[in-house]
Protein backbone atom coordinates (compact mmCIF):
# COMPACT_ATOMS: atom_id res chain seq x y z
CA UNK A 1 0.00 0.00 0.00
CA UNK A 2 1.21 4.05 0.39
CA UNK A 3 4.28 4.67 2.31
CA UNK A 4 4.95 8.22 3.73
CA UNK A 5 7.91 9.64 4.92
CA UNK A 6 8.42 12.58 7.54
CA UNK A 7 7.75 16.37 6.31
CA UNK A 8 6.52 19.31 8.77
CA UNK A 9 5.35 19.32 12.26
CA UNK A 10 1.84 19.64 13.40
CA UNK A 11 1.20 22.80 15.23
CA UNK A 12 0.20 22.65 18.89
CA UNK A 13 -3.57 21.76 19.98
CA UNK A 14 -4.93 23.34 22.21
CA UNK A 15 -4.45 22.08 26.69
CA UNK A 16 -7.06 19.71 28.08
CA UNK A 17 -8.40 21.05 31.47
CA UNK A 18 -10.27 18.69 33.00
CA UNK A 19 -9.56 19.38 36.35
CA UNK A 20 -9.72 16.90 39.28
CA UNK A 21 -7.68 14.81 37.37
CA UNK A 22 -7.21 12.42 40.06
CA UNK A 23 -10.60 11.51 41.01
CA UNK A 24 -11.24 11.23 37.41
CA UNK A 25 -8.71 8.87 36.91
CA UNK A 26 -9.84 6.03 39.79
CA UNK A 27 -13.20 6.93 39.02
CA UNK A 28 -12.93 5.66 35.22
CA UNK A 29 -10.47 2.48 35.83
CA UNK A 30 -13.39 1.03 37.93
CA UNK A 31 -15.96 2.08 35.41
CA UNK A 32 -13.63 0.45 32.31
CA UNK A 33 -12.89 -2.76 34.28
CA UNK A 34 -16.47 -3.23 34.73
CA UNK A 35 -17.67 -2.65 30.70
CA UNK A 36 -14.04 -4.93 29.90
CA UNK A 37 -15.01 -7.69 31.85
CA UNK A 38 -19.06 -7.28 30.25
CA UNK A 39 -17.64 -7.33 26.55
CA UNK A 40 -14.81 -10.05 27.34
CA UNK A 41 -17.37 -12.15 28.55
CA UNK A 42 -20.28 -11.94 26.12
CA UNK A 43 -21.14 -14.62 24.52
CA UNK A 44 -23.57 -13.06 22.38
CA UNK A 45 -23.86 -9.54 20.71
CA UNK A 46 -26.60 -8.68 22.92
CA UNK A 47 -24.39 -9.44 25.99
CA UNK A 48 -21.49 -7.17 24.50
CA UNK A 49 -24.31 -3.73 23.79
CA UNK A 50 -25.88 -4.80 27.27
CA UNK A 51 -29.44 -4.78 25.35
CA UNK A 52 -32.52 -6.93 25.28
CA UNK A 53 -33.18 -8.93 22.00
CA UNK A 54 -36.04 -7.36 21.81
CA UNK A 55 -34.45 -3.85 21.59
CA UNK A 56 -34.68 -1.48 18.60
CA UNK A 57 -32.14 0.02 16.38
CA UNK A 58 -32.55 3.32 18.11
CA UNK A 59 -31.87 1.72 21.28
CA UNK A 60 -28.61 0.05 20.03
CA UNK A 61 -27.37 2.84 18.26
CA UNK A 62 -27.85 4.72 21.72
CA UNK A 63 -25.95 1.62 24.18
CA UNK A 64 -22.88 1.66 21.42
CA UNK A 65 -22.62 5.12 21.89
CA UNK A 66 -22.63 4.59 25.50
CA UNK A 67 -20.45 1.87 25.60
CA UNK A 68 -17.61 3.92 23.20
CA UNK A 69 -18.14 6.60 25.82
CA UNK A 70 -16.48 4.60 28.22
CA UNK A 71 -13.81 2.60 25.83
CA UNK A 72 -12.82 6.20 24.77
CA UNK A 73 -13.49 8.92 27.32
CA UNK A 74 -13.01 12.86 25.80
CA UNK A 75 -11.00 13.82 29.08
CA UNK A 76 -6.85 13.97 27.62
CA UNK A 77 -5.64 13.33 31.14
CA UNK A 78 -7.30 10.34 31.65
CA UNK A 79 -6.58 8.32 28.61
CA UNK A 80 -2.84 9.65 28.83
CA UNK A 81 -3.14 7.29 32.70
CA UNK A 82 -4.47 4.07 31.25
CA UNK A 83 -1.84 1.43 31.14
CA UNK A 84 -0.67 -0.59 27.98
CA UNK A 85 -2.43 -3.96 29.22
CA UNK A 86 -5.56 -2.12 29.24
CA UNK A 87 -5.55 -0.35 26.28
CA UNK A 88 -5.28 -3.96 24.54
CA UNK A 89 -7.99 -5.10 25.92
CA UNK A 90 -9.90 -1.66 25.26
CA UNK A 91 -9.09 -1.89 20.97
CA UNK A 92 -10.22 -5.70 21.39
CA UNK A 93 -13.38 -4.93 22.97
CA UNK A 94 -13.90 -1.65 20.78
CA UNK A 95 -13.46 -4.36 17.99
CA UNK A 96 -15.77 -6.54 19.52
CA UNK A 97 -18.70 -4.11 20.09
CA UNK A 98 -18.89 -2.30 16.59
CA UNK A 99 -19.49 -5.74 15.18
CA UNK A 100 -22.34 -6.61 17.50
CA UNK A 101 -23.37 -2.82 16.66
CA UNK A 102 -23.52 -3.34 12.58
CA UNK A 103 -25.29 -6.80 13.06
CA UNK A 104 -27.77 -5.63 15.37
CA UNK A 105 -28.73 -2.13 13.20
CA UNK A 106 -29.02 -4.21 10.09
CA UNK A 107 -32.39 -5.50 9.86
CA UNK A 108 -31.51 -8.52 7.72
CA UNK A 109 -28.10 -9.08 9.25
CA UNK A 110 -29.77 -9.67 12.31
CA UNK A 111 -32.51 -11.68 11.64
CA UNK A 112 -29.64 -14.46 10.30
CA UNK A 113 -28.27 -13.62 13.38
CA UNK A 114 -30.84 -14.31 15.65
CA UNK A 115 -31.51 -17.60 13.53
CA UNK A 116 -28.08 -18.81 14.08
CA UNK A 117 -28.77 -18.01 18.22
CA UNK A 118 -32.23 -20.41 17.83
CA UNK A 119 -29.94 -23.14 16.06
CA UNK A 120 -27.55 -23.05 18.17
CA UNK A 121 -27.79 -21.39 21.63
CA UNK A 122 -25.42 -18.85 23.23
CA UNK A 123 -21.70 -19.11 21.89
CA UNK A 124 -18.51 -18.90 23.66
CA UNK A 125 -17.14 -16.36 21.43
CA UNK A 126 -18.91 -13.98 18.68
CA UNK A 127 -19.26 -14.88 15.55
CA UNK A 128 -17.08 -12.63 12.86
CA UNK A 129 -19.76 -12.33 10.03
CA UNK A 130 -17.57 -10.51 7.01
CA UNK A 131 -19.88 -7.17 5.82
CA UNK A 132 -20.63 -7.77 2.39
CA UNK A 133 -19.45 -5.26 -0.02
CA UNK A 134 -22.19 -2.63 -0.50
CA UNK A 135 -23.01 -0.91 -4.44
CA UNK A 136 -20.25 0.81 -5.85
CA UNK A 137 -20.75 4.73 -5.99
CA UNK A 138 -21.74 5.74 -9.34
CA UNK A 139 -22.91 9.34 -9.19
CA UNK A 140 -22.23 11.78 -6.08
CA UNK A 141 -24.34 12.83 -3.31
CA UNK A 142 -23.74 16.00 -1.37
CA UNK A 143 -22.32 13.58 0.96
CA UNK A 144 -20.12 11.80 -0.90
CA UNK A 145 -19.44 14.48 -3.27
CA UNK A 146 -17.56 16.39 0.20
CA UNK A 147 -15.02 13.47 -0.59
CA UNK A 148 -12.83 12.15 -3.28
CA UNK A 149 -10.62 9.27 -4.68
CA UNK A 150 -7.61 8.02 -2.72
CA UNK A 151 -3.97 7.82 -3.60
CA UNK A 152 -3.21 4.33 -5.26
CA UNK A 153 -1.24 1.86 -3.66
CA UNK A 154 1.05 1.55 -5.27
CA UNK A 155 2.83 5.30 -4.82
CA UNK A 156 5.64 5.69 -2.90
CA UNK A 157 6.67 7.93 -0.25
CA UNK A 158 8.92 10.75 -0.63
CA UNK A 159 9.91 13.89 1.65
CA UNK A 160 8.02 17.04 0.64
CA UNK A 161 11.45 18.87 1.56
CA UNK A 162 13.00 16.86 -1.97
CA UNK A 163 9.93 17.80 -3.73
CA UNK A 164 9.06 20.78 -6.08
CA UNK A 165 5.71 19.86 -6.82
CA UNK A 166 2.59 20.44 -4.95
CA UNK A 167 -0.03 18.99 -6.60
CA UNK A 168 -3.25 18.21 -4.72
CA UNK A 169 -4.09 14.45 -4.52
CA UNK A 170 -7.79 14.95 -4.03
CA UNK A 171 -10.39 16.69 -6.28
CA UNK A 172 -14.28 16.34 -5.79
CA UNK A 173 -16.29 14.32 -8.46
CA UNK A 174 -17.60 16.06 -11.81
CA UNK A 175 -21.27 15.63 -12.71
CA UNK A 176 -20.68 13.79 -15.64
CA UNK A 177 -20.73 9.36 -14.33
CA UNK A 178 -18.22 8.72 -16.60
CA UNK A 179 -15.69 11.59 -15.92
CA UNK A 180 -15.48 10.46 -12.24
CA UNK A 181 -15.21 6.82 -12.98
CA UNK A 182 -12.27 7.94 -15.09
CA UNK A 183 -10.55 10.50 -12.53
CA UNK A 184 -10.89 7.99 -9.74
CA UNK A 185 -7.68 5.69 -9.07
CA UNK A 186 -10.07 3.01 -6.89
CA UNK A 187 -13.76 2.45 -7.01
CA UNK A 188 -15.24 3.63 -3.87
CA UNK A 189 -18.73 2.61 -1.55
CA UNK A 190 -21.32 4.06 0.01
CA UNK A 191 -20.76 2.65 3.74
CA UNK A 192 -21.25 4.13 7.09
CA UNK A 193 -19.50 2.33 9.84
CA UNK A 194 -17.69 3.95 13.10
CA UNK A 195 -14.09 4.22 13.37
CA UNK A 196 -11.63 4.61 15.46
CA UNK A 197 -8.90 7.29 15.03
CA UNK A 198 -5.81 7.89 16.65
CA UNK A 199 -3.52 10.34 16.53
CA UNK A 200 -1.03 12.65 18.23
CA UNK A 201 0.16 16.45 18.42
CA UNK A 202 2.86 17.91 19.70
CA UNK A 203 1.30 19.51 23.04
CA UNK A 204 -1.26 16.74 24.54
CA UNK A 205 0.37 13.95 22.71
CA UNK A 206 -1.94 10.94 22.06
CA UNK A 207 -5.55 11.97 21.27
CA UNK A 208 -9.08 9.28 19.94
CA UNK A 209 -12.06 10.17 18.38
CA UNK A 210 -14.62 8.12 16.94
CA UNK A 211 -15.87 9.22 13.86
CA UNK A 212 -18.21 7.79 10.81
CA UNK A 213 -17.52 6.82 7.61
CA UNK A 214 -19.49 8.22 4.59
CA UNK A 215 -17.23 5.93 1.85
CA UNK A 216 -14.77 3.41 1.48
CA UNK A 217 -12.47 1.39 -0.97
CA UNK A 218 -9.49 -0.71 -0.88
CA UNK A 219 -6.93 2.80 -0.81
CA UNK A 220 -8.66 4.65 1.41
CA UNK A 221 -11.62 6.34 3.52
CA UNK A 222 -13.92 9.50 4.08
CA UNK A 223 -15.21 10.21 6.88
CA UNK A 224 -16.80 12.58 9.14
CA UNK A 225 -14.99 13.80 12.74
CA UNK A 226 -15.07 16.79 14.95
CA UNK A 227 -11.28 17.02 15.64
CA UNK A 228 -9.07 19.33 13.07
CA UNK A 229 -6.42 17.29 11.66
CA UNK A 230 -4.50 18.75 8.50
CA UNK A 231 -3.02 17.18 5.36
CA UNK A 232 -0.47 15.31 5.77
CA UNK A 233 -0.93 13.97 9.80
CA UNK A 234 -0.88 10.34 9.91
CA UNK A 235 -3.50 8.68 11.77
CA UNK A 236 -4.10 4.75 13.17
CA UNK A 237 -7.26 3.30 12.53
CA UNK A 238 -9.28 0.56 13.48
CA UNK A 239 -12.72 -0.44 11.99
CA UNK A 240 -14.55 -3.28 11.37
CA UNK A 241 -13.87 -3.13 7.39
CA UNK A 242 -15.21 -5.41 4.97
CA UNK A 243 -12.91 -8.25 4.51
CA UNK A 244 -13.14 -7.75 0.55
CA UNK A 245 -11.55 -4.21 0.84
CA UNK A 246 -8.67 -5.38 3.09
CA UNK A 247 -4.91 -6.05 2.32
CA UNK A 248 -4.49 -8.03 5.85
CA UNK A 249 -6.21 -9.22 9.10
CA UNK A 250 -8.72 -11.10 7.12
CA UNK A 251 -10.09 -13.01 9.94
CA UNK A 252 -9.95 -10.11 12.53
CA UNK A 253 -12.95 -8.43 13.58
CA UNK A 254 -11.50 -5.55 13.23
CA UNK A 255 -9.48 -3.92 10.42
CA UNK A 256 -6.03 -1.68 11.77
CA UNK A 257 -3.78 0.20 10.24
CA UNK A 258 -2.12 3.37 9.82
CA UNK A 259 -3.55 6.36 6.58
CA UNK A 260 -2.45 9.70 6.12
CA UNK A 261 -5.06 12.59 5.93
CA UNK A 262 -4.80 13.69 2.29
CA UNK A 263 -8.46 16.22 2.61
CA UNK A 264 -9.86 17.99 5.22
CA UNK A 265 -13.18 20.29 4.75
CA UNK A 266 -13.64 22.74 7.17
CA UNK A 267 -15.95 22.83 10.09
CA UNK A 268 -19.81 22.57 9.25
CA UNK A 269 -21.92 22.26 12.15
CA UNK A 270 -18.83 21.28 14.23
CA UNK A 271 -17.84 18.39 11.94
CA UNK A 272 -15.70 17.71 9.16
CA UNK A 273 -14.99 16.09 6.07
CA UNK A 274 -11.89 14.08 5.74
CA UNK A 275 -10.46 11.82 3.14
CA UNK A 276 -7.55 9.39 3.90
CA UNK A 277 -5.09 7.37 2.10
CA UNK A 278 -4.55 4.17 3.26
CA UNK A 279 -0.77 3.19 3.91
CA UNK A 280 -0.29 -0.39 5.79
CA UNK A 281 -0.18 -1.97 9.41
CA UNK A 282 3.24 -0.55 10.10
CA UNK A 283 3.96 3.28 10.49
CA UNK A 284 5.89 5.17 8.07
CA UNK A 285 9.50 5.61 8.77
CA UNK A 286 10.18 8.49 11.48
CA UNK A 287 6.28 8.08 12.55
CA UNK A 288 7.54 6.40 16.07
CA UNK A 289 9.80 9.66 16.92
CA UNK A 290 7.52 12.35 16.24
CA UNK A 291 3.85 10.99 15.24
CA UNK A 292 2.56 14.45 15.46
CA UNK A 293 4.87 15.64 11.91
CA UNK A 294 3.26 16.27 8.61
CA UNK A 295 4.02 13.52 5.91
CA UNK A 296 3.19 13.12 2.13
CA UNK A 297 3.33 10.87 -0.71
CA UNK A 298 5.01 11.50 -4.29
CA UNK A 299 2.81 12.63 -7.02
CA UNK A 300 0.54 10.38 -8.77
CA UNK A 301 2.23 8.94 -11.40
CA UNK A 302 -0.96 8.44 -14.07
CA UNK A 303 -2.57 11.11 -16.18
CA UNK A 304 -3.60 14.59 -14.65
CA UNK A 305 -6.91 14.43 -12.57
CA UNK A 306 -7.05 17.89 -12.63
CA UNK A 307 -10.46 19.53 -14.10
CA UNK A 308 -8.91 22.31 -14.82
CA UNK A 309 -5.39 22.30 -15.92
CA UNK A 310 -2.72 24.60 -13.70
CA UNK A 311 -1.29 27.81 -15.28
CA UNK A 312 2.57 28.60 -14.11
CA UNK A 313 2.63 32.47 -13.26
CA UNK A 314 3.50 34.24 -9.56
CA UNK A 315 2.13 37.39 -8.30
CA UNK A 316 1.23 38.80 -5.13
CA UNK A 317 -2.02 38.32 -3.52
CA UNK A 318 -2.99 38.48 -0.26
CA UNK A 319 -4.33 35.86 2.39
CA UNK A 320 -6.43 36.17 5.26
CA UNK A 321 -6.72 33.38 7.64
CA UNK A 322 -10.19 32.60 9.24
CA UNK A 323 -11.80 30.31 11.85
CA UNK A 324 -14.33 28.20 11.92
CA UNK A 325 -16.75 30.93 12.55
CA UNK A 326 -15.01 33.16 9.60
CA UNK A 327 -13.33 35.20 11.80
CA UNK A 328 -10.39 36.86 10.61
CA UNK A 329 -6.81 35.39 12.96
CA UNK A 330 -4.53 37.50 10.79
CA UNK A 331 -3.27 38.47 6.95
CA UNK A 332 -0.10 38.19 5.01
CA UNK A 333 0.83 38.76 1.38
CA UNK A 334 1.79 35.38 -0.52
CA UNK A 335 2.78 34.78 -3.92
CA UNK A 336 1.00 32.27 -6.56
CA UNK A 337 2.89 30.02 -8.41
CA UNK A 338 0.31 28.38 -10.53
CA UNK A 339 -3.56 28.78 -11.06
CA UNK A 340 -6.62 27.77 -13.01
CA UNK A 341 -10.53 28.81 -12.47
CA UNK A 342 -10.78 26.75 -9.40
CA UNK A 343 -7.82 27.01 -7.24
CA UNK A 344 -3.77 28.19 -7.18
CA UNK A 345 -1.17 26.92 -5.08
CA UNK A 346 0.70 29.90 -3.27
CA UNK A 347 4.15 30.30 -1.19
CA UNK A 348 3.84 31.90 2.14
CA UNK A 349 6.03 32.87 4.91
CA UNK A 350 4.09 32.24 7.88
CA UNK A 351 1.15 30.35 7.41
CA UNK A 352 -1.65 29.40 10.46
CA UNK A 353 -1.57 25.94 11.63
CA UNK A 354 -5.27 26.37 12.88
CA UNK A 355 -6.72 27.81 9.63
CA UNK A 356 -8.18 25.38 7.02
CA UNK A 357 -9.74 28.52 5.10
CA UNK A 358 -8.78 31.80 3.71
CA UNK A 359 -10.09 34.87 2.24
CA UNK A 360 -8.15 35.37 -1.14
CA UNK A 361 -7.57 38.98 -2.18
CA UNK A 362 -6.19 40.01 -5.81
CA UNK A 363 -5.97 44.05 -6.23
CA UNK A 364 -4.46 44.01 -9.98
CA UNK A 365 -7.12 41.45 -10.85
CA UNK A 366 -9.96 42.98 -9.08
CA UNK A 367 -10.72 39.80 -6.97
CA UNK A 368 -11.83 38.27 -3.87
CA UNK A 369 -12.80 34.83 -2.46
CA UNK A 370 -13.18 32.35 -0.48
CA UNK A 371 -11.06 29.21 -0.29
CA UNK A 372 -10.18 26.09 1.41
CA UNK A 373 -6.74 24.33 1.84
CA UNK A 374 -6.75 21.15 0.09
CA UNK A 375 -2.99 20.57 0.53
CA UNK A 376 0.41 22.18 2.44
CA UNK A 377 3.92 20.92 2.14
CA UNK A 378 7.41 22.43 2.52
CA UNK A 379 9.22 23.31 -0.35
CA UNK A 380 13.57 22.83 -1.18
CA UNK A 381 13.29 26.67 -0.22
CA UNK A 382 12.41 25.98 3.54
CA UNK A 383 8.55 28.04 2.82
CA UNK A 384 5.55 26.21 2.95
CA UNK A 385 3.02 26.18 -0.07
CA UNK A 386 -0.89 26.06 0.52
CA UNK A 387 -2.84 23.99 -2.42
CA UNK A 388 -6.42 26.09 -2.51
CA UNK A 389 -9.38 25.43 -3.81
CA UNK A 390 -12.18 28.07 -4.25
CA UNK A 391 -15.67 27.56 -2.74
CA UNK A 392 -17.57 30.61 -4.70
CA UNK A 393 -15.86 33.33 -7.20
CA UNK A 394 -13.49 31.62 -9.73
CA UNK A 395 -9.92 32.83 -10.36
CA UNK A 396 -9.69 35.40 -13.42
CA UNK A 397 -6.97 33.25 -15.45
Amino acid sequence: MGKAEQTTSQGPGKPDRTGNTGKLISSYYLEIEYLLDRVEQSSTYYQALAVERSATPEEVVRAYQETIKVLHPPYYKVRAAIADDILERIDKSFGRVSQAFFVLTDHSRKVEYDRSLNRSGPVTHLPVTPLPVPAPVTTPSPETEATASHVGAEQEAISVRNSVAGQPVYSKPVEDAASIINRRRCERFKLSMPILLVGHDRLNGRWQEVGKTIDVSKMGVGLTMNRRVQPGLVLHLNMPLPTKLRSHGYSDPSYQLYAIVRRAEPSKNGSRVVGLEFLSEHPPPGYLNDPWCAFRTQKWPGGDRRRDPRVSRSEAVTIEYLDDAMQSIRQETAVTENTSHRGLRIRVKTPSPESDILKVTSRSRAFSGLAVVRNRYIGKDGLERLCLQFTENKWPV
